[in-house]
């Protein structure tokens, strides 16, 4: 009997295929390998490729929105910076380097990776802003995301601990930035 497979499977297993082998071996057939389906089961969800693409960035950005309302919960402001930098470990980082890699031959795509991007710096931007370093606050949010992006492009596998050493130095110089 054919096992149900639903919509957020088929996000799962991109997922699990970016972060294993990159963007060069998502594809359709991937995902049914992967999820032990006939190409069927693909159609039920998604019209075609391109639409199962445009899906999946938005499930991925979406992410990225969890991450925003959970980060205004009602915080003292560097408490807001040090959850931020918890709910950095549970981000997919191996995934998110293969879509970034991806993200440089469609077009698509980087219009995802950008608009992620602008999001994640003005959450960023936001908390810093809180926590009082406010003139300093695009060039921290920038560096924030630069060390996020840095890690997950140096390193694969992602190194998460390595990664929340570095976001805990960037918490640790917003609050020297506060302090002067």
């Amino acid at each position: 009997m054919p096992q149900y497979v639903g919509r957020e499977d088929y996000y799962a297993a991109a997922v699990e295929i970016l972060s294993g082998s990159g963007s060069r071996d998502l594809s359709m057939t991937a995902l049914h390998r992967r999820l032990g389906v006939s190409s069927g089961s693909f159609y039920n969800w998604f019209r075609n490729w391109p639409d199962f693409v445009t899906q999946f960035l938005e499930h991925w950005a979406a992410r990225t929105e969890e991450i925003a309302r959970e980060a205004a919960a009602p915080l003292a402001p560097l408490e807001r910076l040090e959850l931020l930098r918890r709910l950095a470990r549970t981000v997919p980082h191996d995934a998110e380097a293969a879509i970034r890699v991806w993200s440089t031959g469609d077009p698509a795509v980087a219009a995802a990776q950008r608009e992620v991007d602008r999001r994640r710096r003005e959450v960023v931007r936001a908390a810093v802003v809180e926590a009082g370093a406010g003139t300093d606050a695009d060039e921290l949010a920038e560096l924030c995301l630069s060390m996020i992006v840095g890690a997950q492009l140096l390193h694969r596998p992602v190194d998460v601990d390595a990664l929340d050493r570095l976001l805990a130095r960037f918490v640790e110089l917003v609050r020297t930035s506060v302090r002067s």
